[in-house]
C-alpha cells in the first residue's frame, strides 16, 4: 500500500501541497514584502530581484562592467544580511579573476580610490588611508569567493552544501560560464552542460543564481552596439534554461576607442544600458544607470546625478 508519507518522499506533490506555498506567498505579498532580494539598486529592482531558484546570465562584451555589478550586488546582499541579523552568506566562483584582484576592485569602488593610481604609485596618503579604510569594511562582509581556474558545477556544488551546514548561502555568482567545466570539452556542450547544472544548484539549494557570460563579437557590428539575445553564446540554450537575461552597454566605451555608437550625446559619458532582455515572470525593457569608470561603480542614475 502507497501511504501519504512515501508520496511526499518522491518528487511528486499533489496540488494542495503547492496551493499551500502559494498561502505562503499570498501572505507574504499582503505584509507588503516583495519576492526575493533586492539587487541594491532601486533601478534594476523595478525589473527584477533575486529569486530563490532562479538563473540570471548576465552578458555583454568585455570591459563593459560585467564583473564589477555582480560584485556590487554580493556587496549590496551581504550588506542587508549585515543589517537583518542573517547569518548567511553570499558565495562567489570566479574563474577568470583572483579573489585578491576582485577584493581590490571591491575597496577601490567603494573608497573611491583609482586603483590604477595605487598600482602605479600615483596615489596620496590620504586615498591609500581611504582605501585601506574600505578594505577593513569589506572583512566583515559575509562573502566567500573561490579563484580556483576551471570550476566545475559538481565541485560548486559540494562546496555550497558544505557551507551551507554553518552559513546558509543566500546567493551564489559565477564568473564566468564559458571558463567552467572541463576545458577539454567541446565548448557547446560544455557550456550547456554548465547552464543546466547552475540551474540545478538554483533548485536544488533553493538560492539566487547569477552566472555571467561574454557575448560575441557580432554586436560590434552594429551602429548601436546594443545587444540581442542572438549575441549569447549557445543562445539557444541560454535562451531555454535562463530565467533572467541582463545584457551591459556602455557607450563610454565605444566613443573611447573611438567607434561609432548611436545613441543621444548625454548618453556617451557616464551612463550603462542594462537591458532585460528576457524573464519569465515580468516584464522586459531597458534601464539607464551611471558608470564611474574611474572606479569601476554603478549606481542608480537619480542618485548620481543628484550627487
Amino acid at each position: 500500500m502507497i501511504n501519504d508519507e512515501s508520496i511526499l518522499s518522491s518528487g511528486l506533490r499533489p496540488m494542495t501541497y503547492w496551493a499551500m506555498q502559494v498561502e505562503d506567498k499570498i501572505a507574504q505579498w499582503l505584509s507588503g514584502k516583495p519576492d526575493g532580494r533586492s539587487t541594491g539598486f532601486k533601478t534594476l529592482d523595478a525589473y527584477f530581484r533575486l529569486i530563490d531558484t532562479e538563473l540570471t546570465l548576465i552578458a555583454a562584451r568585455p570591459s563593459m562592467g560585467k564583473t564589477a555589478l555582480a560584485m556590487q550586488v554580493a556587496e549590496n546582499v551581504a550588506r542587508d544580511l549585515q543589517r537583518e541579523g542573517d547569518n548567511g552568506c553570499v558565495a562567489v566562483f570566479s574563474a577568470e579573476m583572483s579573489g585578491t584582484e576582485l577584493t581590490i576592485r571591491m575597496a577601490g569602488a567603494l573608497s573611491g580610490v583609482n586603483t590604477h593610481k595605487m598600482r602605479n604609485n600615483q596615489a596620496s596618503k590620504e586615498e591609500i588611508g581611504r582605501f585601506a579604510e574600505a578594505n577593513r569594511t569589506l572583512r566583515l562582509l559575509p562573502i566567500w569567493i573561490d579563484d580556483a581556474s576551471g570550476p566545475t558545477t559538481a565541485g560548486m556544488l559540494a562546496q555550497l552544501s558544505q557551507l551551507m551546514e554553518t552559513n546558509p548561502v543566500r546567493l551564489m555568482i559565477f564568473d564566468f560560464v564559458e571558463l567552467g567545466g572541463d576545458l577539454a570539452q567541446k565548448e557547446d556542450i560544455r557550456v550547456s552542460n554548465i547552464l543546466r547544472n547552475l540551474k540545478g544548484i538554483a533548485k536544488t539549494l533553493k538560492i539566487p543564481v547569477v552566472g555571467l557570460s561574454q557575448l560575441s563579437r557580432e554586436v560590434e557590428t552594429r551602429a548601436t552596439k546594443m545587444p540581442v539575445l542572438s549575441d549569447l553564446r549557445y543562445s539557444g540554450m541560454a535562451e531555454q534554461i535562463a530565467d533572467k537575461v541582463v545584457f551591459i552597454m556602455r557607450p563610454e566605451y565605444y566613443v573611447a576607442r573611438a567607434d561609432r555608437v548611436d545613441v543621444p550625446e548625454e548618453d556617451k559619458k557616464g551612463v550603462a544600458y542594462v537591458m532585460i532582455a528576457k524573464t519569465r515572470n515580468g516584464p522586459v525593457g531597458m534601464v539607464k544607470m551611471a558608470f564611474i569608470s574611474e572606479r569601476m561603480k554603478f549606481a542608480d542614475l537619480s542618485q548620481e546625478v543628484s550627487k
